[in-house]
This record gives structure tokens, sequence and C-alpha cells, in this order.
């Protein structure tokens, strides 16, 4: 499954976000397709181009065939998992896809998988169900944008 969302909004409603992230290429991987469309429509709105992949091989594929600027992976998936998808980017010789910013996320504990992550090579770890204002905090720190949510969200 693959899937590429752009945000659709009138410019009376664009926001100070829609500026910081317009343009912003973000791949989101995960089996559970509630939880790729609601991410990807909390992203959509803040005017971010978002990927969707429903496997680790699909987004090892698609990674090396677009730009992208943030990658956020589930870590459990049927086949090969989160953990083997960031290691086979970090991998990659003479890419620079292998620094692209990657966010983990799972169901299991915070204790259970933060270090794991980390060591993986991803960057930071967020339990789900994550709220999604953490969610882009975490996306906004790792890309080096300024943090400001909008009331409401």
């Amino acid at each position: 499954m693959v899937e590429n969302f752009e945000a659709a909004q009138s410019s009376d409603q664009r926001t100070e976000i829609d500026i910081i992230f317009k343009g912003l290429t973000i791949l989101i991987v995960d089996d559970d397709k509630n939880h790729l469309s609601l991410i990807s429509y909390f992203f959509c709105r803040y005017g971010i181009n978002v990927m969707l992949a429903d496997n680790a091989s699909l987004a090892f594929k698609l990674i090396q065939q677009h730009a992208v600027d943030l990658l956020i992976s589930d870590i459990a998936m049927p086949g090969k998992d989160g953990y083997w998808l960031i290691q086979k980017i970090r991998s990659l010789p003479l890419s620079p896809i292998r620094e692209i910013p990657a966010i983990a996320l799972s169901g299991v504990s915070f204790e259970e998988c933060y270090e794991k992550a980390l060591a993986s090579g991803f960057q930071t770890y967020i339990q789900k169900p994550s709220n999604p204002k953490d969610l882009m905090k975490e996306v906004a720190k790792l890309l080096y944008l300024p943090v400001k949510i909008v009331k409401g969200f």
C-alpha cells in the first residue's frame, strides 16, 4: 500500500505552522491502517506531504526512490519490523538517505523499546497510541524547526 497525501487548504486557512512545515515529506510506516490514516490526516493538516507504507520492505524501497525528510516507523510489524528497516537504512553505503531523522513508534512500553530503538538507529521513541501534538513536537525537534502547536487540535 502506497499513498501520497497533500493538504488541501485555502490560503485563508493557512497558519504559521503550515508555512513552517510546507514542503516537508514524511514517510510513515505502520501495518495498522487506522493509525496510518490518523497520523497522515494530522500531518496533512499542517501542509506536510505524507507517504505511507504498510510494511518495512515497501518503506525501504520508497525511501530509496523519493526524497524524504523524516521517517516515522512502527516497530512491531509482521515480517520485517521497524528495527530491520532503520538498520537497513543506516547501513546504506555513501548515501545521504542513511542520515534521515527517524522516530520509532510502538505499543510496547517505553522502558522495553526506548533503548533498543535508539541503539538500532532511531533518534527517538514514542509509545502508541501517540498524541498527535507530541508527535508533531518530536518532528519539529528532529528537523530543527520551531515548535508551536495551534490550540484546539
